[in-house]
């Protein structure tokens, strides 16, 4: 960079930056990068710099990092330049302009702004990490002189061991008297610290080091583990674009997300990203909702509809009025519901805690004792550098869920706690609605009716598809795809008008007119449908979604379409039950006889139909009285059961945000084998924490029981901290990359007969046995 920098209205040299406190660290066309020392370090003023600079002419996206003060500027040559940016930056840090009406501890991570994971890495992590690089190298110094030259190590507290020892000493007292101030109770941090001080005054500073070294190291492994979880989660949601297009006096004016507010009026158009929650104002648009619900087909969005930010217009243009903005969107509540998560104690945690604080207990004692009985201070402080470092103990049950809690997510399955992770294995009674969670998403065409005998189900078929061969509507997927098993040819059309939320019409040569769509669409082409009044009306019985086909202006068929049984869902069912799982009950709103079928159909022990959505959850309280019971739903009229259940697992994280709320486990990609997933996660953790405990408690006692009869010195008492963690924290972490095993292969002929059954009762029914069929939808 040259000596001065000519800006507008000022010459900046180097001397006045630095004066000020930053340093350009690079600089190429479209991009700068600056390090300002007042944000180091300083969320707030990271956060109104960050502010500040994405509101400047011609910034696309202004990154700051609090952790290094580093503030990242993309720009557009076009509209700004290098001298500027410059010469905002310099203006923010000589006269910081405030923003009081934003809280900094929402910037929801200044690393990316108008992301709305309202997450970002822990600020502690770093500085842990370097804690623990510090007392590696001091250790391994002290291991180089002790063993590879043979020269004695001085521990008194003068020495450099007994120096490095003291500083490493002074942060784990610091927050050892936070912790008992902020929570009131005396936590492991006090008897490290005072172990750690005893050691360093009884000339063994080398072992004070490795207790500060074992402690660090698994503080730090802790947070890892949680930052994986953090990053796993992150990767099932997308976020929100960092610019999007406002409408300001009927002009679409480029706006950074941060500064979209609630009734502002935003532009989406083919191929972009939502940036916010709201409802359509205008427009018409198939909009890709995969990000929050897994489903791979695009939902048509028009006036009215609610949209939310992170999803993808497939196709058309919608002009969006704000509802919520950056941390009140839906993913950003998802994400919260994350961060709670790990803080949400499972009961394992507790105990884990209260064994700890118990073996604190033990271990003062029984220093005491080895004091009183042998009066050889080296072997008490052997016992208390044993007894008083139970972070193994600690880490036994949070490491296990933390790393159970990642591994989920990594499946799409989002839990709120270990609470519910270890909840879920123990229940006995799972509930189920059917619309929506036994059954597709992607509807199905489940019988085709002609205007008369001679008119063939494929003449029908092919008119349709023919129309809506360059749809992408659900139905008209619905359509090809049945087209598309029975090799039937798709006309060359001409001319093709769509009609959103009706229908289709087309013209097929000169004179043949084909019209596709559902009543009202007939209606305003005047098509007589009085002929299939009463068949439109069963299918309609039956909750199908009925679709007439019209050609020059008369009656030719008519379809029904619905949504079939996921095929994942009789083996599912039936491996809960090989699972040990009591009873199986069906809770819908449907009516008796659609009910009754799907008692035909899956192992269900009970069934209750039709249900209100309080009635649901009052069938879930009875069931309370003597089981655990899991109720499993997706929309909102499961909310309360969801709610009153034990567990409550919502199915796609995007059915129903009040669904999600009251949820304890969504899954986020709507396959049922997610409940298969979680429940053997659930068995696999316990499991694992238990072989935790185990390890940890033998080592500890063991270590103990060595020291007191004068077998184990005090480096040797490190060491045995060092195994027992370390194998800890391994056998934990073995949950990250844990699978599910194949299922029992008992089930499999079941299940493929229950399949059959299925296929058989959805097929197409022919016009005879229609009305033997019901709709599972």
């Amino acid at each position: 960079m040259n000596e001065k920098i000519n800006g507008n209205s000022r010459t900046i040299t180097r001397s006045l930056l630095k004066k000020n406190g930053i340093r350009v660290r690079q600089f190429i066309p479209g991009r700068v990068r600056v390090q300002v020392v007042s944000c180091r370090q300083n969320t707030q003023n990271a956060f109104w710099m960050q502010k500040f600079m994405n509101r400047q002419v011609g910034v696309r996206r202004a990154d700051v990092r609090a952790l290094s003060g580093s503030v990242i500027i993309l720009f557009d040559p076009c509209k700004t330049d290098f001298d500027s940016l410059i010469q905002a930056v310099l203006a923010q840090v000589s006269h910081p302009v405030a923003f009081p009406d934003d809280d900094p501890a929402d910037a929801g991570g200044l690393a990316c702004p108008g992301c709305l994971c309202g997450t970002h890495e822990d600020a502690s992590f770093p500085t842990k990490a370097r804690r623990v690089t510090w007392l590696s190298s001091v250790m391994i110094v002290a291991l180089v002189r002790k063993w590879i030259f043979g020269l004695a190590l001085a521990q008194n507290p003068l020495s450099f061991l007994g120096v490095a020892a003291m500083a490493g000493t002074v942060s784990l007292i610091k927050e050892a008297v936070r912790d008992t101030a902020e929570k009131k109770k005396i936590t492991v941090k006090p008897f490290l610290a005072a172990g750690s001080v005893a050691t360093i005054f009884m000339g063994e500073a080398f072992s004070a080091i490795q207790i500060l070294w074992i402690y660090n190291v698994a503080e730090l492994t802790e947070d890892y583990v949680a930052q994986r979880s953090r990053k796993a989660i992150r990767n099932i949601l997308e976020v929100a674009p960092a610019t999007a297009y406002v409408m300001r006096d009927g002009m679409e004016v480029e706006t950074a997300v941060g500064d979209i507010r609630p009734d502002d009026v935003v532009a989406a158009h083919t191929g972009e990203k939502i940036p916010v929650d709201g409802t359509v104002l205008d427009g018409d648009a198939l909009v890709d909702e995969s990000t929050i619900n897994g489903r791979s087909e695009a939902v048509f969005k028009e006036i009215g509809d609610k949209v939310y930010a992170g999803t993808i217009i497939s196709q058309g243009t919608l002009f969006i009025r704000t509802v919520k903005t950056g941390q009140d969107t839906y993913l950003s509540g998802i994400m919260r519901m994350v961060e709670d998560c790990l803080s949400n104690k499972a009961p394992a945690e507790h105990k884990a805690d209260e064994l700890a604080s118990r073996l604190l207990k033990i271990g003062l004692a029984a220093t005491a004792a080895t004091l009183g009985l042998t009066l050889d201070p080296l072997r008490a402080l052997t016992v208390m550098l044993v007894m008083s470092c139970p972070c193994a103990t600690v880490l036994a049950a949070s490491s296990a869920i933390t790393a159970a809690l990642a591994n989920a997510a990594k499946n799409s399955i989002l839990i709120k706690g270990g609470l519910y992770l270890e909840t879920v294995g123990k229940t006995d009674v799972y509930c189920f609605d059917k619309t929506g969670t036994l059954t597709q998403d992607l509807p199905r065409i489940m019988t085709i009716v002609g205007r008369t005998p001679s008119i063939s189900e494929e003449m029908i078929l092919s008119l349709a598809a023919t129309a809506e061969s360059h749809n992408q509507h659900p139905m008209a997927r619905a359509i090809l795809a049945e087209a598309g098993k029975r090799n039937l040819t798709v006309q060359a059309h001409a001319v093709c008008e769509f009609k959103a939320g009706r229908g289709v019409s087309c013209n097929i040569g000169c004179e043949e007119v084909v019209l596709v769509g559902n009543r009202q669409f007939m209606a305003e082409h005047e098509v007589d449908l009085r002929w299939f009044d009463k068949k439109a009306a069963a299918q309609r019985a039956l909750g199908r979604t009925v679709i007439f086909v019209s050609r020059n202006g008369s009656a030719t068929g008519m379809m029904g379409i619905a949504n079939p049984i996921r095929p994942e869902a009789v083996d599912v069912l039936n491996y809960l039950k090989a699972d040990g799982v009591k009873a199986i009950h069906l809770v819908t709103g449907d009516n008796k006889e659609v009910a009754r079928t799907m008692m035909d159909i899956f192992p269900f022990d009970d069934c209750r139909a039709p249900l209100l959505p309080e009635e649901k959850a009052g069938r879930v309280a009875e069931l309370q009285k003597d089981h655990r019971v899991v109720m499993v739903g997706d929309g909102v009229n499961d909310a309360l059961a969801l709610a009153r259940a034990d567990i409550g697992v919502a199915i796609g994280a995007g059915g129903a945000e009040v669904a999600l709320e009251a949820a304890d486990i969504a899954l986020a990609d709507a396959n049922l084998e997610g409940l298969i997933k979680v429940r053997n996660l659930s068995h696999q953790t316990m499991k694992v924490i238990d072989q935790n405990h185990y390890f940890a408690i033998t080592t500890d006692l063991g270590g103990a029981a060595l020291g007191m009869l004068g077998m184990l010195s005090p480096v040797m008492a490190g060491m045995i901290h060092i195994f027992h963690t370390a194998g800890i924290l391994f056998n934990s972490s073995r949950l990250l990359s844990w699978e599910l095993p194949c299922k029992p292969m008992g089930l499999r002929a079941k299940d493929k007969a229950q399949q059959n059954k299925i296929n058989a009762k959805t097929a197409i029914p022919s016009e005879k046995k229609e009305d033997q069929y019901e709709l599972y939808r």
